[in-house]
C-alpha cells in the first residue's frame, strides 16, 4: 500500500509540476502589448463595437475613444436591437467623433448567435486595413490601437487578441472574475500560441480581437462560427489548423474591463462557457476541479508530508505569479483562496446544468449551448 501511495503521490505532484512551469512561462515571457520602438507604421484600423443594449457602457468607451489622435482610424458600432437608451447615446455621440459612424443591425436571422451577426455586419462596413473587434464594457488606452495594429505588421499575425485587465468592484466580483486568468495562465502557456500548429493550444478573448483585414474577409470567421456563443475560443482553432498566425497577450495597463456587476452575474456569465477553457471537454473540466480541490488533501491523508509541503509552496507561488501578471492584489487572490475553490465547483456544477437543459438565455435571447 505503501508503495501506491508514493506513486499516486508522484502523479499528484507531477501534474502540479507542470501546471507550474506553465506559470512560470507565462511569467518570464512577460505576454505585454510592447511599446513601439522607432518609426511607427499607421495602418487603417476599423474599431468595431457591437452593442445591444450598452447605453451605459458606450457612453464611457466613446468618451475615451473621443481623446484619440490616432489620425487613421474608423469606429463604427452595430446597434443590435437594442431597447434601451443605445441609438440616443450613440447620436450624442456622432457630432463629438468624427470618425464615429453607426447603424442598426437586422434582424437576427435564424441559426445565428446575436453578438457574432452583429460582427459580420460590422466588418461588412469597415473599411480598414485591420479590423479590431471590442466589446462596449471594454475600455483602452490612448495609442493602444496603433500599437496593436504596428505589433501585428511587424509579427505578420492575422490575429492579436488580449485578455484585458479586470476591474472588479464588489465581494462577488472578487472571488469569481480571477478564476478566468488562474486557468487560462496555468493552462496554457501563451507563447505557444504562437506556434501554427496543435490547435488545442489557441486561445483568444472576444472582447478584443484584431484581424487583418484581408483574412478576415476571405474566411468570414463569425459566419463560420454564428450559432456558437463562444466565437473567440473557436475562431482561434479554426485559425490554428488553417496554419495562420495569432498571438494572446494579457492587456494589463493597456485593456480594461469590468465583465460583470455583482456575483451573481459573475457565475452566470463563466458558466455559461467554462468548459471551453478545457477545449470544450467537460471531462477534462471536472478532473480539473477535482485535482484543485483534492491534490493536497489526499498527500495529507497519504501522509506525504514533503510532498504536500512542497505542494502548498508551489500553489502559493503560482497564484503570486498569476496575480502580478494579471495586476491583481495578491492579498486579496491569496486570501480568497478557499473561497475560489468554492466557485470553481460552482461553476462547473451550473456547467452541467446547463448542459443538461441545453439552452441558456443571454442578452434577452434564448441560444443552445454547446
Amino acid at each position: 500500500m505503501t508503495g501506491i501511495f508514493f506513486y499516486i503521490s508522484m502523479l499528484l505532484m507531477a501534474m502540479l509540476l507542470i501546471r507550474f512551469l506553465v506559470v512560470w512561462v507565462n511569467y518570464v515571457s512577460q505576454p505585454f502589448l510592447p511599446t513601439v520602438k522607432g518609426d511607427a507604421s499607421q495602418p487603417m484600423v476599423s474599431i468595431l463595437i457591437p452593442a445591444r443594449n450598452e447605453a451605459a457602457n458606450l457612453q464611457v468607451l466613446l468618451s475615451a475613444l473621443k481623446e484619440e489622435v490616432y489620425p487613421n482610424l474608423e469606429i463604427i458600432v452595430c446597434n443590435d436591437n437594442s431597447t434601451d437608451t443605445t441609438a440616443e447615446v450613440l447620436e450624442l455621440f456622432r457630432p463629438q467623433i468624427s470618425v464615429l459612424k453607426w447603424f442598426n443591425g437586422k434582424e437576427l436571422p435564424q441559426g445565428w448567435v446575436g453578438k457574432n451577426y452583429a460582427c459580420h455586419q460590422l466588418a461588412q462596413q469597415a473599411s480598414g486595413q485591420y479590423l479590431l473587434f471590442l466589446d462596449a464594457d471594454v475600455r483602452i488606452g490612448a495609442g493602444v490601437a496603433q500599437r496593436a495594429a504596428d505589433f501585428m505588421m511587424r509579427k505578420k499575425l492575422s490575429l492579436l487578441s488580449l485578455f484585458p485587465q479586470q476591474i472588479m468592484q464588489t465581494a462577488g466580483e472578487k472571488v469569481i472574475v480571477p478564476l478566468m486568468n488562474w486557468i487560462l495562465l496555468s493552462m496554457l502557456p501563451l507563447i505557444a500560441v504562437r506556434i501554427p500548429w496543435f490547435s488545442s493550444l489557441a486561445a483568444a478573448n472576444g472582447q478584443f480581437m484584431m484581424f487583418r483585414a484581408d483574412d478576415y474577409k476571405r474566411y468570414q470567421w463569425h459566419l463560420k462560427v454564428k450559432g456558437n456563443n463562444v466565437d473567440d475560443i473557436l475562431i482561434a482553432r479554426l485559425m490554428k489548423k488553417m496554419r495562420l498566425k495569432m498571438a494572446v497577450l494579457v492587456g494589463n495597463g493597456d485593456v480594461f474591463c469590468r465583465m460583470y456587476g455583482n456575483k451573481d452575474e459573475a457565475v452566470a456569465g463563466f458558466a455559461r462557457n467554462i468548459h471551453h477553457y478545457f477545449s470544450g471537454n467537460r471531462v477534462w473540466m471536472l478532473f480539473f476541479v477535482a485535482m484543485e480541490w483534492l491534490r493536497l488533501p489526499l498527500l495529507a491523508v497519504m501522509q506525504q508530508w514533503t510532498y504536500f509541503a512542497v505542494g502548498v509552496v508551489m500553489v502559493f507561488m503560482m497564484k503570486v505569479m498569476v496575480a502580478q501578471i494579471s495586476r491583481q492584489e495578491i492579498r486579496m487572490i491569496i486570501g480568497n483562496h478557499f473561497t475560489h475553490l468554492w466557485f470553481l465547483w460552482k461553476l462547473a456544477k451550473e456547467n452541467l446544468t446547463l448542459s443538461h437543459r441545453g439552452m441558456i438565455e443571454w442578452k434577452g435571447r434564448q441560444y443552445q449551448i454547446k
